[in-house]
């Protein structure tokens, strides 16, 4: 396929665009304490530049110091900021690229420990998720002054070098609070109808555009929906959207959703693949400027197709350009296959930066599946200065990443998998009910290792002798962590299963289960179970379901439990289970369910007894993943891609 409009420029303005491919604004971390450009922030742009994306769109911007949102964000609230921006347009600009600022206050969507104070807003109404502090009603001179703080950020934008900037006015940050009747229920000329609304960010464009002239162009974000109960309209948007441009508005870029929204503002796997492009059409048929869809656009086929229906005029790609920074150039060689792919899971890109409940808050940002993002300069690869015999033992996404990156640095690699296919628990994930497009970053691993050459062996179980005749010089140990049976006292050994088993179909359930665990695999478990038509109970001896993920995937998964009426219990454990009942002590009250139960763990045990035979050889012996430690696809990943390089 041509991708003839995709890849066709376009002009906005004094700003000419090589192609229609937009990396919209999204949260790094990457930033200094006091919002500069750091040398991290400035590679993770270079590379996506490099790559071929069009335009790429810096993150939500603090405008004012109490407008901050997240740790490690950026910051154009000061004169000291501009150097360090001036040395990212640069960067950019050698690489072939052009970039915007997107400027933002946060409102109510910020804490009072980040930014020292009490958060401001339309009225003291908290948000609907995640930042939950009753905020202050603004005064009509602290109005002025966040409107005269959009200028002057705008003004740094433009002495810094961007090609354009951008007004969030989206995502329920301060300006979408304003249009909103859910956050705003002012009676002044801030609120009320419609436009007196949209008076703040009519004043913000009309404020913007008065310090950066004609010389660069301005986005307005706006929400075509805020899909919660009281929040801006899709009819609401469209009649705002011409106000936006008479107040100088040169391109409108549209997105969805807020803190807590369904669907979320970041719509995850499961959701479907451009799903905010309809609100796109919509405001483009009353926009005389160009419009940007946006909403899970990961496809080049997709991307393209939304063009040609003329729902938008360029296209953002966020995500899809965290995965692959090179996806332009594989989609202008029409190599495809060769897309390492998004698949909306959110662990490392979104929840490392919301924090979860035992991790610190504004962790900056990584990708799953893609180990380099944010260590662009540290992680490169390069040639090894030796080619060596490597052995990777496990299939797993961790040992298959280590063998990818062995094989680009040169290296001989065979990869051995005691089971008939490659994959591990990624594999299994892929059998969870919306969590299907784990399989295409599967697919993408096994393309990558038959391009490269890596040998395969399946169905292969490697001991000493195996090592001994094949002596490899280096091994990369990724067996993982098997799912353990657990003995429970009184029940039958035979009603007892893991969460393999579940997965694998190797289990005659009955049609009651207690699942054991509600950590993510616990949850997903019973999810699957539930969707097959069992009666799920979950049993969590701690006070938190899925401690291990972050807010947002925790509430659609928790969400997705309770529509299938899948019972959960906290601070509980199981003491037996048989042909009638279930006997579970929740907060030391004794809890009977009756039925005829089955039992479900999902506790696993490393598996890395190899190591010290390996080490015993004298062959160095690099262990990653869950043969490590029981954890995610994320670390395991890493680790793999980390052991390769050190080889």
């Amino acid at each position: 396929m041509a991708f003839k409009k995709l890849l066709s420029p376009i002009d906005i303005g004094t700003l000419h665009l090589k192609n229609r491919i937009v990396m919209p604004a999204m949260g790094t971390g990457y930033a200094a304490e006091d919002g500069s450009a750091t040398e991290r922030l400035i590679d993770y742009f270079v590379a996506r530049a490099a790559g071929g994306a069009a335009l790429l769109i810096v993150e939500a911007t603090a405008v004012h110091p109490r407008g901050r949102i997240f740790k490690g964000e950026c910051g154009m609230f000061d004169d000291r900021h501009i150097p360090g921006f001036q040395r990212l347009t640069r960067a950019v600009h050698d690489s072939d690229g052009k970039i915007v600022m997107q400027i933002a206050h946060g409102g109510r969507q910020t804490k009072s420990a980040l930014i020292g104070d009490q958060p401001l807003a339309p009225s003291p109404i908290p948000a609907p998720a995640l930042c939950t502090e009753t905020p202050r009603a603004m005064t009509i001179d602290e109005i002025q002054v966040v409107v005269r703080s959009f200028g002057e950020a705008a003004r740094r934008v433009k002495e810094a070098g961007f090609d354009a900037v951008e007004i969030h006015g989206a995502h329920g940050y301060l300006i979408n609070q304003f249009l909103s009747q859910n956050a705003n229920h002012r009676t002044d000329s801030y609120g009320g109808s419609l436009k007196n609304r949209a008076r703040l960010a009519i004043e913000t464009v009309s404020e913007v555009k008065k310090s950066v002239g004609s010389e660069i162009p301005v986005f307005f974000r706006l929400n075509g929906e805020d899909y919660i109960k009281g929040g801006c309209t899709l009819n609401e948007a469209v009649e705002i959207t011409p106000w936006l441009i008479q107040a100088g508005a040169d391109v409108v870029h549209v997105s969805a959703g807020v803190y807590g929204s369904d669907p979320p503002t970041i719509p995850l796997i499961g959701s479907e693949c451009g799903c905010f492009a309809p609100l796109s059409r919509a405001v483009k048929e009353v926009a005389t400027v160009p419009v940007i869809a946006s909403g899970r656009i990961k496809s080049p086929l997709l991307a393209e197709k939304i063009l040609e229906q003329g729902t938008a005029d360029l296209i953002s790609m966020g995500r899809a350009l965290m995965a692959d920074p090179d996806l332009v150039i594989k989609i202008r060689a029409q190599k495809l296959e060769e897309i390492r792919p998004c698949v909306g899971c959110g662990q490392a890109c979104i929840e490392r930066l919301l924090g979860g409940i035992k991790k610190v808050e504004n962790d900056p940002i990584s990708c799953v599946g893609n180990p380099v993002m944010g260590r662009e300069r540290a992680w490169a690869l390069h040639p090894a200065s030796q080619r060596k015999r490597l052995l990777v033992i496990g299939g797993g996404p961790g040992g298959i990443q280590a063998a990818i990156a062995a094989a680009q640095r040169g290296h001989e690699v065979a990869l051995c998998e005691r089971n008939k296919e490659l994959g591990g628990n990624l594999r299994l994930a892929a059998m969870i009910p919306g969590r299907e497009e784990f399989s295409e970053y599967l697919d993408y691993l096994f393309g990558e290792i038959n391009r490269l050459g890596v040998e395969v062996s399946l169905n292969r179980e490697v001991n000493p002798e195996y090592l001994q005749e094949t002596n490899p010089d280096a091994v990369i140990l990724a067996t993982g962590a098997p799912f353990q049976r657990m003995k429970i006292p009184g029940t039958d050994p035979e009603r007892i299963f893991t969460a393999a088993d579940i997965f694998t179909g190797k289990s005659d359930l009955s049609d009651h289960t207690v699942v054991l665990g509600a950590n993510q695999i616990g949850l997903e478990t019973a999810l699957l179970l539930s969707n097959q038509g069992k009666d799920v109970t979950v049993v969590e001896e701690g006070d938190h379901f899925a401690p291990d993920m972050g807010p947002i995937g925790r509430f659609d998964l928790l969400n997705s439990l309770k529509k299938w009426k899948v019972e959960v219990f906290k601070q509980a454990r199981l003491i037996s289970a048989d042909n009638s009942k279930a006997e579970i002590m929740v907060s030391e009250r004794e809890h009977h369910i009756k039925g005829d139960f089955s039992i479900v763990s999902v506790e696993q045990v490393s598996n890395n007894r190899l190591s010290k035979e390996i080490e015993s050889t004298g062959i160095p012996c690099h262990v990653i993943g869950d043969a490590l430690r029981p954890r995610k696809a994320l670390e395991a990943i890493e680790e793999g891609y980390g052991a390769a390089m050190k080889i």
